[in-house]
């Protein structure tokens, strides 16, 4: 992958606000009006399961930097997808459930994002099990919302240790309706086409597009999105890693170039 300019970086040491999306002005300046769009994007899903490491590859950040930048949770970088300039401001927020603050924290994470990157581990079912959870969750959150949401299947270099299958992601991504792409950190594997490939959906959706309608309150799906989750999630409880897939009619899941 080619080397990319570091991205600017905000936030503390602590617990940014990340509400806080705008990168600093230094005395005696001044921002100018762009015209270019700037999205952000926030990462969920499990502690360990890669989000910060491939933030880190989106920005451009060396592995040597981060002794001195601890708990940067913010970063913006411009690039060019299909010959469009966009800037992305990418947050990486998200922490273990916790009581009071945090909670309140969680919640604004589900509110603020122009797009949604939910990362698990192949490698840990638990954390699969996890992203689907916040999948509901994040569908509770927005509604009425017609957003992008990939759903990353990360590590995928521990071929020895995985313990989900790719069809399982893809199935996952079927029934929570979203997009789907197995990525790996440590070998730069599809780092860069998830990021444009977030540029794209949330493209698709602003320009108007209209495949995916939401329906009428009071309109009946054939299956509620509720009890295809729960049925979904039942079946990853039941442990049958070779069998859990479900066979859901085929969807371009893996294509983040289309809706």
């Amino acid at each position: 992958m080619p080397p990319v300019p570091p991205a600017r970086q905000h936030g503390s040491s602590q617990y940014p606000d990340p509400s806080n999306t705008e990168p600093p002005v230094t005395p005696g300046t001044f921002r100018q009006a762009s015209r270019k769009p700037r999205y952000r994007v926030v990462l969920l899903g499990d502690p360990g399961v890669g989000k910060t490491s491939l933030v880190n590859l989106f920005a451009g950040v060396q592995e040597r930097d981060l002794l001195d930048q601890h708990g940067g949770a913010a970063y913006e970088r411009r690039l060019t997808v299909d010959g469009e300039e966009t800037t992305l401001l990418v947050l990486d927020t998200w922490e273990p459930e916790q009581r009071g603050e945090e909670s309140q924290r969680r919640s604004h994470c589900l509110q603020i994002g122009n797009a949604y990157i939910i990362v698990y581990s192949v490698t840990d079912r638990d954390s699969f099990e996890s992203a689907s959870e916040l999948r509901i969750q994040l569908r509770r959150a927005r509604q009425a919302e017609d957003i992008p949401i990939i759903l990353v299947g990360n590590k995928t270099d521990l071929v020895r240790c995985r313990e989900v299958s790719e069809e399982e992601g893809q199935a996952c991504a079927a029934v929570f309706d979203c997009k789907f792409i197995e990525t790996s950190a440590a070998l730069q594997h599809n780092v860069d086409e998830l990021f444009e490939g977030v540029v794209r959906q949330i493209r698709l959706r602003q320009g108007g597009k209209k495949s995916h309608p939401h329906p009428a309150p009071g309109q009946k799906h054939k299956e509620s999105f509720t009890s295809r989750a729960r049925h979904f999630l039942d079946r990853l409880v039941a442990r049958n890693s070779s069998k859990v897939a479900l066979k859901v009619r085929s969807k371009s899941c893996h294509d983040l170039s289309v809706l």
